[in-house]
């Protein structure tokens, strides 16, 4: 009697299970309702933009090019013979002055030429005062004073011109930016010794294309990156090159500028500007228009009138309204009267 019990409650524990899995079978097999599509969630959510407010304000349009720094004008002493440097007066960096002695040259030769000249130079000064008392008492003619101050003259000049060969005189004022020559080395004629450069302003030669050149005119404002002070514009070449097809624009900059003459900067031409004017972001350009974001979520394709841009910005001359909203990001898959979510 106890195992008939005990075999009901198992049957009967044994009937749950089974309505349990012949439930979860029909659950299974029950269709599934399908899962919302990108473009339904698209259509009830909207689509995820990127929007900026439109602003006035000013833009300026720089064009970008490089060049090297030189001074107003350079000068190069060269050795004016094949005589030993025996002495450089000057290291880089150091001013000097116009007529100033900057490096000396000297050699066998040469010593004995200014031996020669500056005894010939002795000679003619006493000379000249040993004739003094006697001109002064008219005990000699003027033509013979004259003729004697004249051979001192010639005797100074003559020293002069040797003592120039041996020694390199700066031709002009600036700053040493170069000393190729070493003590005790022994240079051809013509060889570079010193190299001065006028720093009281430098210019900065520029290469570009023709198209580049036409945008350039005399005055422009031009800055070098890193330096804060402006230059301008100061020639451009009426021909390119015939060799390189590319015209030479240069720039001008004033001695206080912190510019190192010999080094590759890049320098910016400040080719148009326009101030309290409607601009949006270069990226919410599309096809020659914009998206607008409308009160109801919606976006419209818009026609725009574009004037001048640079790398970031665009000038809009009609089409839009200051305080209207654009998209800048996401209107790719955009379409007229599409709802938009909008994200940071």
């Amino acid at each position: 009697m106890r195992m008939g019990r005990t075999g009901w409650v198992l049957s009967g524990i044994g009937l749950v299970i089974v309505v349990i899995f012949a439930v979860r079978i029909i659950q299974l097999m029950a269709d599934e309702e399908p899962s919302p599509t990108v473009d339904e969630i698209r259509e009830s959510s909207g689509m995820p933009v990127v929007v900026v407010d439109v602003e006035r304000g000013n833009l300026e349009t720089w064009r970008r090019f490089s060049g090297t720094v030189t001074g107003e004008r350079e000068a190069v002493i060269r050795a004016r013979s094949d005589d030993e440097i025996r002495e450089i007066r000057v290291r880089v960096g150091d001013r000097v002055q116009a007529g100033q002695m900057i490096v000396r040259q000297a050699g066998q030769g040469s010593d004995a030429r200014v031996r020669q000249a500056e005894a010939s130079v002795r000679q003619a000064e006493r000379n000249v005062e040993r004739l003094r008392p006697l001109w002064e008492a008219g005990a000699l003619s003027d033509q013979d004073w004259e003729d004697a101050n004249t051979q001192l003259e010639l005797a100074q000049a003559d020293l002069e011109a040797v003592a120039e060969v041996q020694g390199g005189v700066a031709p002009i004022a600036g700053i040493v930016s170069e000393v190729p020559a070493r003590v005790g080395s022994i240079p051809a004629a013509g060889d570079p010794l010193v190299r001065v450069v006028d720093d009281s302003s430098y210019r900065i030669p520029l290469q570009m294309s023709e198209r580049q050149a036409g945008e350039i005119d005399r005055g422009m404002r031009a800055e070098v990156s890193g330096v804060g002070t402006a230059g301008e514009v100061d020639r451009v070449a009426i021909q390119a090159s015939a060799l390189t097809r590319l015209v030479e624009v240069e720039v001008r900059f004033p001695g206080t500028a912190s510019l190192r003459p010999g080094t590759f900067v890049n320098v910016g031409i400040l080719v148009a500007e326009t101030e309290d004017t409607i601009l949006v972001p270069d990226r919410a350009i599309r096809d020659g228009g914009v998206w607008v974001l409308l009160d109801d979520d919606t976006v419209e394709f818009r026609e725009v009138e574009i004037g001048l841009r640079n790398d970031e910005m665009v000038e809009i001359l009609s089409g839009l309204d200051e305080g209207e909203v654009v998209v800048v990001e996401g209107a790719s898959l955009l379409s007229d009267g599409a709802l938009v979510q909008v994200v940071d």
